[in-house]
């Protein structure tokens, strides 16, 4: 029977001006990552700090340390959840209207010991990496290539903002902000593919689940797309050496060699585009053991 140990976990604000909008934690059974999706202008509904993305994740955090256990069906999970979010994101708007742009969304992505077998379950862009005992490398997300399209998205804004002089995050840019407040508006649509923790509890019948057949003892890590930057966006390791690095020189260390790249070595975006100098970063290093 397979068993998931926690090793180390980090997680760290984009800003010192704005709530960590990540989460991370486990149990017995699972270990996971969640990424609030920042807000997009609109008024906080629920709020945490001023932010329901940071609200968002703390619940699902709180939620799936406790009901992710007793081989309960992952989507069924995440029905209920999605459903509980949104009458409590309904009851605080007092039956006002809410644009679907302003709805709060977060992805996640989980590592969990079912019926004796590992399995990977996700929503949005958060990461997984994984070392087998083998040298067998794997990696996934619930978005394949997502970090690709954000990449080429964020170039676009950095070229009609001209980078981080003027806003650290992109989305302050009225003309940019407005177009990802087009694109957040078809998230949970049959026709967007982007399907998130949130209000839709139909997303549960799209959550990416796929089984883990690698030899243990295994070692991974589970990002948030901020930490993942350093091998999706920056180019710093390849799958295998992400896993090994966390494992020998710590998260810790991890989080300073991303920080000095966004903020030393490419302040302004050019190098590397993104549409926040740095956005939060999470990450949980763990192993699977026979």
């Amino acid at each position: 029977m397979p068993n998931i140990r926690i090793i180390d976990s980090i997680t760290d604000p984009g800003s010192p001006s704005r709530p960590n909008e990540d989460a991370a934690g486990g149990n017995a059974s699972c270990a996971f990552v969640i990424d609030g999706a920042t807000g997009l202008g609109g008024k906080s509904i629920v709020g945490l700090n001023g932010s329901d993305a940071a609200w968002l994740a703390q619940f699902a955090k709180s939620s799936f340390e406790q009901t992710v256990r007793n081989g309960r069906p992952m989507a069924d999970i995440v029905q209920e959840f999605n459903a509980c979010a949104a009458n409590v994101v309904q009851e605080a708007a007092n039956a006002l209207p809410i644009e679907p742009w302003n709805l709060p969304i977060a992805g996640f992505q989980m590592v969990r010991i079912e019926d004796g077998a590992v399995v990977t379950h996700g929503l949005g862009d958060c990461r997984l990496f994984l070392l087998g005992a083998d040298g067998v490398e794997f990696d996934t997300s619930a978005i394949k290539g997502g970090f690709a399209d954000e990449r080429d998205g964020a170039r676009l804004a950095i070229a009609h903002t001209g980078g981080f002089s003027a806003h650290q995050a992109l989305a302050d840019d009225p003309v940019v902000r407005d177009e990802l407040r087009k694109h957040r508006a078809a998230y949970n649509q049959s026709d967007s593919g982007v399907w998130t923790l949130g209000t839709e509890p139909a997303a549960a019948k799209h959550l990416a689940t796929e089984p883990l057949r690698t030899a243990l003892p295994a070692m991974g890590l589970l990002c948030s797309d901020g930490f993942a930057a350093l091998c999706d966006q920056y180019g710093r390791y390849g799958v295998g050496e992400f896993v090994k690095a966390a494992r020998d020189a710590g998260l810790s260390a991890l989080l300073e060699e991303l920080r000095r790249i966004e903020r030393v070595e490419d302040p302004d975006g050019h190098k590397f585009p993104r549409f926040k100098m740095s956005d939060d970063a999470t990450a949980v290093l763990f192993e699977i053991v026979a």
